[in-house]
């Protein structure tokens, strides 16, 4: 058995109303709290004004720094530490999707950095403490050691990495999830189902990872149609969260695979939300991963329930994807041959890609590449 590293948030708190924990936490760890925001939704939702309330009944003071996008850059650490040390803010509270959550731990891991955030920043060094809240079921960015961040001026996404982006607490409470929209709502769900197959399949899976993956698969793939029909179906919205929260853990200690390497460069080019992405390229890598991972599909549609081959179970994948309408066209979308030196280094050299059950070489890559513009 070779190690293994697990890796989460100091104390993890899930349930409907554990955001009432909110308060007393940040009161224990400092006398004044950043909310670290998208520029709508939450506030629309009333979810800020209630955040907001809960730290000020605890006597913590709050300031607000709501200018979190959707593919967010490095620019945007850099303002919302500026945010952090202007205002004297002692703790981050970041709320919101996976965008929000990356955004805040990497203003709360780096605060005390004097360096420029980049794309190679480690937060190795001890930062402000984080508590994360996050109002969508898909990237488990609540227990994980990274921010995707975005390099405007190069075009380039990576995820920066290190302890302290890791949140003191995560506070995953199902009803902040009941506003989320259907696409939103489709795009983070398939994001966790990828999450999920791929620590599962990854070449650092170990005896800890694989049965929360597989769990998380498994909650994942009952529930999703139900909370994409119904945003108001709290059992659904439940089984959501928790499948996501149990893929976090799961990938923080097995990483992913070559859905997320290649995931990030085409999402970065073509303006696709994430979850969106991963969910089509999802049945085409899996597909090519077969005849390294073709044990585990067969126990995976165990867990899941589905009946047949491997073929059955890709099938399934690209109906719930065509069900939630995240169906993508690359080509039409904008994939082309001539852009094929901009995706195939930057997914040859990602973790994920290196975590990938069967080797990536380059032309596997362009093989695939061009499957999807065919």
């Amino acid at each position: 058995m070779s190690g293994i590293a697990f890796r989460s948030a100091r104390e993890i708190f899930f349930g409907s109303g554990v955001r009432a924990r909110l308060g007393a936490l940040a009161a224990a760890m400092g006398s004044r709290a950043l909310i670290v925001c998208g520029r709508r939704s939450l506030e629309a939702s009333g979810a800020l004004d209630e955040l907001r309330t809960l730290l000020e009944a605890a006597g913590v003071g709050v300031s607000i720094f709501a200018e979190v996008e959707a593919e967010p850059s490095l620019e945007t650490v850099e303002r919302g530490r500026a945010a952090l040390r202007q205002d004297q803010c002692d703790v981050v509270v970041a709320a919101g999707g996976g965008s929000a959550l990356d955004v805040g731990k990497a203003i709360a891991g780096l605060g005390d950095d004097p360096e420029p955030v980049t794309l190679a920043s480690e937060a190795c060094r001890p930062g402000r403490p984080c508590i994360a809240l996050p109002t969508t079921s898909g990237t488990g960015a609540e227990v994980t050691p990274n921010s995707v961040l975005t390099d405007t001026a190069t075009g380039g996404k990576a995820s920066i990495r290190g302890h302290a982006l890791l949140p003191e607490y995560a506070l995953v409470d199902p009803e902040l999830t009941l506003s989320c929209p259907p696409d939103q709502t489709a795009w983070s769900g398939l994001d966790a189902l990828t999450q999920a197959i791929e620590a599962y399949t990854s070449v650092g899976a170990n005896a800890i990872s694989t049965p929360l993956a597989e769990e998380a698969a498994r909650r994942i793939a009952g529930s999703l149609r139900d909370a994409f029909a119904d945003g108001s179906d709290l059992r659904a919205r439940e089984e959501m969260a928790l499948g996501s929260l149990m893929a976090g853990l799961a990938l923080a200690s097995a990483r992913l695979g070559l859905v997320h390497g290649l995931a990030h460069p085409l999402g970065s080019l073509y303006h696709l939300p994430h979850g969106q992405v991963c969910g089509a390229l999802l049945p085409w890598v899996m597909e090519f991963n077969t005849p390294a991972a073709r044990e585990q599909y067969a126990r995976l549609m165990q867990a899941i329930g589905i009946c047949g081959n491997t073929g059955d179970l890709l099938d399934w994948i690209s109906g719930l994807v065509g069900d939630l309408g995240a169906a993508v066209d690359f080509a039409q979308a904008g994939l082309n041959r001539d852009d094929f030196a901009r995706i195939i280094p930057p997914t040859l050299a990602s973790g994920s890609t290196k975590h990938n059950p069967r080797p990536v070489d380059e032309p596997a890559l362009r093989a695939l590449l061009e499957r999807l513009i065919a």
